[in-house]
């Protein structure tokens, strides 16, 4: 009987692995086809360019936003890596929320439909980008500590700063994605550079600066950035 029992554990623990990593497969073909396709693509579209059926698609995720889900959490947990690591190089705050502005707009810019496609899936209080938003704004509060030391603002004006600070870069960053390509729309890194100075110095229209490609706001903000 024992023998049995390690062998249907066995069994299990391959399928396991089996619908794991075949799970992984439709993840990134899905993720695929949306670039190629665009963030409107259909599930039956989605099945034909991963060369399989809707019904395999919903065995794993059941239905379009749980594949949407899914994509989405792929996504932003490569997003999250990166951005961690950049953050960790920085050598002052200033520096450290340019490097975050600049991995999120590279990201968003690189995989447009990719991303289009996973913020359009339905309300969910505990999706892959609530989560990842979360995330981001305890990176921002743990760095602005790390480089304010005794200076840091008191933990609950800090929560609020990190939240208004993550809302207005996605804002502007999914703002500046939706702008039609043309001779007034910033490139990615002077957006970077704009958004950047934003967030460190605060929000002056009247005051607008226009960055060249040489400038760089994480030099400019001598409070921060001591």
């Amino acid at each position: 009987m024992k023998q049995v029992s390690k062998n249907v554990d066995g069994r299990n623990s391959r399928w396991q692995r089996h619908r794991a990593k075949r799970r992984i497969e439709l993840i990134t073909a899905a993720r695929d086809a949306v670039a190629t396709h665009g963030a409107g693509i259909s599930m039956e579209e989605i099945a034909t360019a991963c060369g399989t059926s809707k019904s395999v698609f919903y065995r794993y995720f059941k239905d379009k936003s749980g594949v949407q889900a899914a994509v989405g959490e792929y996504f932003v947990t490569r997003m999250r890596t990166r951005m961690v690591a950049a953050a960790h190089e920085a050598d002052s705050f200033a520096a450290t929320v340019y490097a975050l502005v600049k991995e999120y707009l590279k990201s968003v810019d690189a995989s447009a439909d990719v991303y289009r496609f996973v913020v359009t899936a339905p309300a969910d209080g505990d999706s892959a980008i609530e989560q990842f938003l979360d995330s981001v704004c305890q990176l921002l509060m743990d760095q602005h500590i790390r480089h304010r030391g005794e200076q840091a603002m008191p933990t609950a004006l800090l929560q609020c700063w990190a939240a208004s600070t993550v809302g207005m870069v996605r804002g502007a960053g999914e703002a500046w994605l939706a702008l039609p390509d043309g001779d007034d729309k910033p490139d990615r890194t002077v957006m970077g550079r704009l958004i950047t100075d934003w967030a460190v110095q605060g929000l002056r229209p009247g005051t607008y600066t226009e960055f060249s490609a040489e400038d760089d706001p994480s030099r400019t903000t001598p409070q921060e950035s001591q």
